[in-house]
């Protein structure tokens, strides 16, 4: 019995003892700078090629968004109080270019509601309005 008795005891010291206690650590900061890139925007175009709607997106999706209620119907997850995705990625910022003007520069669209969640954007059949 104490020849059974002595490896476990040795064993649970020497697994007590080789157990570090560590902080919340925070990777380098370079590591820090290749996450915290702005996303790419996506690019629409109207039908003529004439005006480019680049649409910007967050990086990450926020942990308020995450822990909202979802309805899981047949593989899909439902937000229910807009009836879309519950994992859709919304638009925050929205430019305008004429690509036909030569020079023309990025326009920002303005009177934006604050906090507005944009999202399945598609032209009008008459290609002037989004």
């Amino acid at each position: 019995m104490k020849k059974i008795l002595l490896p476990i005891l040795l064993f649970a010291v020497c697994g007590a003892l080789a157990q570090e206690n560590l902080s919340y650590q925070k990777p380098p900061k370079e590591i820090l700078e290749l996450i915290d890139v702005q996303p790419v925007p996506s690019a629409m175009f109207d039908d003529n090629k004439e005006f480019m709607l680049l649409l910007y997106r967050e990086a990450f999706i926020s942990i308020e968004e995450l822990s909202k209620e979802e309805l899981r119907l047949g593989g899909l997850r439902i937000d229910p109080k807009t009836n879309i995705g519950s994992r859709t990625r919304y638009v925050n910022n929205i430019r305008i270019r004429n690509l036909k003007q030569a020079g023309s520069e990025e326009r920002t669209v303005s009177g934006l509601p604050a906090n507005a969640q944009i999202a399945n954007m598609a032209w009008s059949p008459d290609q002037k309005k989004v």
